[in-house]
């Protein structure tokens, strides 16, 4: 398994720099006019996090859990708190027969310029999942991968229900060194600066 489903400390991710990166090839031509070439259809989210000096249990728990990932083997969740919900969400249509419904996350243009950004979500947070089907909220009749974003009902919706969600979701990141290179500036003062975390694709 290369992800593990555990969060990276909350009190250290608040202070987390970043977010989703786009990868956009950019060609000057003799013309002076540029042709631009998208490479990646979905983004991909990256973040940096400065340990601030820390003591005692606090930097054993971190060194633990660094140690516990092996570096950049396996992955872990981190929440974002520039973007962790989704709120009245529609995850799709249903057409009498599917039971399957896929979470995810749409980002509209608010020029209604380009299509609306559709966000493919797998991590969430437990406890904090509800489902509707034409606005009237839902129970006992649909279960959710929380490692997968998958609601299933136990029953196919009407034909042209809308699905819809609330619910808050983590990023699936890991780290992006194998080194923890961190400094010592007093006796049991550690520091760890410019940690760099990338997202995990689905």
């Amino acid at each position: 398994m290369s992800f593990h489903d555990v969060r990276f400390p909350t009190r250290i991710s608040y202070g987390a720099i970043g977010g989703p990166r786009f990868s956009t090839t950019v060609q000057t031509l003799n013309s002076g006019h540029e042709q631009r070439n998208i490479n990646w259809a979905d983004a991909r989210r990256e973040y940096k996090v400065d340990i601030a000096p820390s003591r005692g249990s606090e930097w054993d728990d971190l060194l633990s859990f660094f140690h516990a990932r092996r570096g950049r083997t396996y992955g872990f969740r981190l929440k974002d708190f520039s973007d962790f919900k989704i709120k009245d969400g529609e995850i799709g249509v249903a057409d009498g027969i599917e039971r399957y419904f896929k979470i995810k996350k749409i980002y509209q243009d608010p020029y209604v310029i380009s299509l609306p950004y559709e966000r493919t979500i797998q991590k969430i947070v437990d406890g904090s999942l509800s489902v509707f089907v034409n606005d009237v909220a839902q129970f006992g009749n649909w279960s959710a991968d929380n490692n997968t974003g998958l609601v299933t009902f136990t029953g196919a919706p009407t034909d042209g229900a809308i699905i819809s969600i609330n619910c808050e979701f983590d990023v699936p990141v890991r780290f992006d060194s194998d080194l923890m290179e961190a400094s010592i500036p007093g006796p049991d003062i550690h520091l760890w600066q410019s940690v760099k975390l990338v997202e995990v694709r689905p």
